[in-house]
């Protein structure tokens, strides 16, 4: 639906565009080249030095009682779904982030790191921090803007930053 979403809009002269989005399955999916600008935050000092990756996310759900199941904020219902549970942001509930889209993020943090001179770190956090702008390394787009609700509390930093950190080329 996303990507459905994205063509519609592209079509309309829509330009805010990730580089990547990376399915719940794992797969990788290139929308742009790495050296074009996506206008994801809408604010050029950010864009120019960004490359951005989306997950495949349902985001924050509502419990659906009478259906056994969740609910997205379109009102979509969903009976087979892993359930993070946090307070956070006004919300109660989330949808998880898989390993294999873990696994992948990995693979492509390690190429754009090399490709691009970025220090293999992270933030390490959802949150905004002062003077994130000056941070070379990976960051997410909560440390950007407050109140974002990308990325979800159920994204393991220091699983990802691990793995991140113990990957060696082939």
């Amino acid at each position: 639906n996303y990507l459905v979403s994205l063509k519609f809009r592209y079509l309309k002269e829509f330009s805010r565009i990730p580089h990547y989005i990376i399915t719940k399955t794992g797969t990788v999916l290139k929308l742009l080249n790495d050296t074009d600008v996506g206008y994801f935050f809408q604010n050029s000092e950010i864009d120019n030095e960004s490359i951005v990756i989306c997950f495949e996310n349902l985001g924050w759900l509502e419990k659906e009682v009478q259906n056994n199941g969740f609910k997205d904020c379109f009102g979509n219902i969903y009976k087979e779904v892993e359930v993070f549970e946090k307070k956070w942001r006004d919300q109660f509930f989330w949808d998880q982030y898989s390993q294999k889209q873990i696994e992948s993020l990995v693979l492509l943090t390690q190429m754009l790191c090399e490709n691009f001179d970025i220090k293999k770190q992270i933030t390490g956090t959802n949150v905004k921090i002062p003077g994130v702008e000056n941070f070379n390394g990976v960051t997410t787009k909560s440390n950007h803007i407050s109140n974002c609700k990308d990325i979800n509390p159920s994204f393991d930093f220091k699983n990802f930053e691990k793995l991140l950190n113990e990957y060696e080329p082939i």
